[in-house]
């Protein structure tokens, strides 16, 4: 363990010690009635893994923690380029650099950097001023390059994918993909990485077939100027294994991605098999994207991570001690498997979070969404973290993951 962060030291010691509470801030949260047993049977499973971690190998490796510059999110459009949102990254990115944040992943989707596409011009110098915001704070930088959320509560556009066949996207998100690594130069670039989820947006079904999906990715890299970017595609570990063993036989990604969201059945056990077949193929392994998910029964192959009702839940306060834990297992994970990354998506809770009670569950998306940024917004000005957000910068601040 010689050289890793005090703070995460503590966090590897208390998984190996056998206790899972060690590391864990308390707080009197009070879970409602209607998720008492969602959450029990969500933490037995957090629980049960980190005891299995405690009696695997020691760490062995420090991951790189990330989280997602949501106010960089493309699917926020024209709200992107108001002169507040400059001021909203800079703020945004001062904190992580506080908690000890190494890289920050952005939503960077096809069609924004298009030529034809409304204010194209404007955007791309939106990204580019993100990505000097962040290497001059010593941050690293990762777009996220896969497809906007149209038609979803998530995006205000519409009908962005009406009309596209599989050969058309494929020429454009090319030629998107050169222009993102030709003029960001970024440190890491994830391609494709949810094949049900950009299958379902774009209408093209065979994207959730892992021999097509390999086949788009290797058309993409034809060509690519990479220079020193880490190039990654890959998918959640709801979908098939045949997705990575395909990207990572038939194509020359840098990395395979996992998305870890649910925990429940295959799932853990799916993410670390994931990352043996990158190691055997001499490839990396990055966690580009992960949070607990709230339920116990995902969708099968329907968009996992594309689910308002579910995200909504993640507000509420009393839910802190189990991401506490889906962190720390996430982290131990990545020791044990020689995860190179770790990309945590909800950055906002490490600021705030919405008390709960039952009129949380009446709101809209939407509405849920505008109250948690306000308070967000008003502890990252204040300089506050949550208990959350405390449990992090303690794993994090003693040196640089």
């Amino acid at each position: 363990m010689s050289g890793m962060p005090r703070g995460l030291i503590g966090l590897v010691l208390a998984v190996v010690l056998g206790s899972v509470e060690a590391a864990v801030e308390t707080a009197p949260f009070a879970v409602p009635a209607q998720y008492a047993q969602l959450y029990q049977k969500l933490e037995g499973i957090l629980d049960a893994e980190l005891a299995r971690q405690a009696q695997a190998r020691p760490v062995a490796a420090r991951p790189r923690v990330s989280v997602d510059l949501l106010a960089a999110n493309a699917n926020r459009g024209p709200a992107l380029l108001t002169p507040e949102n400059l001021d909203v990254v800079r703020l945004s990115l001062d904190r992580f650099r506080e908690i000890g944040i190494g890289c920050v992943k952005f939503a960077l989707h096809y069609p924004l950097l298009r030529p034809d596409f409304p204010r194209q011009a404007e955007y791309l110098a939106f990204y580019k001023q993100v990505v000097i915001e962040a290497r001059q704070r010593g941050i690293k930088v990762m777009p996220h390059m896969t497809v906007m959320f149209s038609d979803t509560p998530f995006s205000s556009f519409k009908g962005l994918h009406r009309g596209l066949d599989l050969e058309r996207f494929k020429r454009e998100y090319r030629d998107m993909a050169h222009l993102v690594a030709r003029e960001l130069k970024p440190d890491y670039l994830a391609l494709l990485t949810e094949p049900d989820t950009h299958a379902r947006l774009t209408g093209l079904k065979s994207l959730n077939d892992p021999v097509v999906f390999a086949g788009v990715i290797g058309f993409v890299l034809q060509g690519l100027d990479r220079g020193a970017t880490v190039i990654g595609a890959g998918s959640g570990s709801w979908s098939s294994l045949e997705f990575a063993r395909q990207l990572a036989e038939k194509t020359t990604v840098d990395a395979i991605c996992i998305h870890v969201y649910p925990i429940t059945g295959p799932m853990l056990g799916n993410a670390r098999e994931m990352a043996r077949i990158a190691r055997a193929h001499h490839k990396q392994a990055i966690v580009d994207e992960a949070w607990l998910y709230k339920v116990l029964k995902p969708g099968g192959g329907d968009g996992v991570a594309a689910t308002a009702d579910v995200f909504r839940r993640d507000v509420a306060s009393f839910w802190q001690p189990l991401d506490e834990k889906f962190i720390r297992m996430m982290l131990g994970m990545a020791g044990e498997e020689g995860i190179g990354m770790v990309s945590f998506f909800w950055s906002g809770l490490f600021f705030a979070n919405l008390e709960y009670s039952p009129e949380l569950d009446r709101l809209s998306y939407a509405e849920v969404t505008q109250r948690h940024n306000r308070e967000i917004f008003a502890a990252m000005q204040a300089g506050r973290l949550n208990a959350l957000g405390r449990f992090v910068k303690r794993a994090l601040t003693g040196g640089s993951l």
